[in-house]
């Protein structure tokens, strides 16, 4: 799935999920296009990394 997908199953915005691949906590596949690809996977790691960073 490309990012705007991820972001609307997540909850999380755009901007949030490049700065989680730039922190090294969630990556992605990149298209020969260079758009950034996520397994189903991400869904599960994002709402992981929210709640962490909630948590404090």
């Amino acid at each position: 799935m490309r990012i705007g997908e991820l972001a609307r199953r997540s909850g999380v915005s755009e901007r949030s999920l490049r700065y989680y691949e730039q922190q090294g906590l969630l990556r992605s596949q990149r298209t020969p296009g260079g758009q950034r690809e996520y397994g189903d996977w991400a869904v599960d790691r994002v709402i992981r990394v929210q709640a962490l960073y909630a948590a404090g």
